[in-house]
């Protein structure tokens, strides 16, 4: 674990309310419209999926905000899809490689550490899915990134 700040990057984005309980509904979906509509506007998608989470606390019927976003370079005038800059962002960062399911244990172990060393934390966290496979879910790479203060 590494806290890294990390540079502002350009989104073309969706933002939702909902709770952990509802997280499945986006899955692969959202993604798949974001990639399409910056591929109609020839702009260079950039990077990794990002979901990027405000206000989760980790019990399953809080609502938080949930924002899912792809790093596009170009012009786009979406109208389903907004765009804007996720700003510099300053996180504690752990890999999670595997299955989503075992998630939660990652995050757990990510707690330890946090309290051990007495981390202050924002409201915002992300996940950035460097590999995506749902036939193979082994093969998931999933960067979890904790705001700090």
């Amino acid at each position: 674990m590494q806290i890294k700040t990390y540079p502002p990057v350009t989104v073309l984005y969706s933002r939702h309310r909902t709770t952990i309980g509802q997280l499945g509904d986006f899955v692969g979906t959202v993604a798949k419209d974001l990639f399409a509509e910056a591929v109609e506007f020839d702009a260079l998608i950039s990077g990794p999926v990002i979901w990027v989470y405000h206000g989760m606390d980790g019990k399953p019927d809080t609502e938080f905000t949930l924002e899912i976003a792809v790093p596009v370079q170009g012009t786009i005038r979406s109208s389903r899809f907004a765009v804007k800059q996720l700003p510099a962002f300053k996180a504690l960062t752990h890999n999670h490689e595997g299955p989503w399911t075992e998630m939660p244990q990652t995050y757990g172990d990510i707690m330890q550490h946090v309290d051990a060393h007495k981390i202050p934390l924002t409201e915002e966290s992300r996940e950035l899915y460097y590999n995506i496979d749902f036939q193979q879910p082994q093969h998931n790479i999933t960067q979890i990134q904790l705001g700090v203060v």
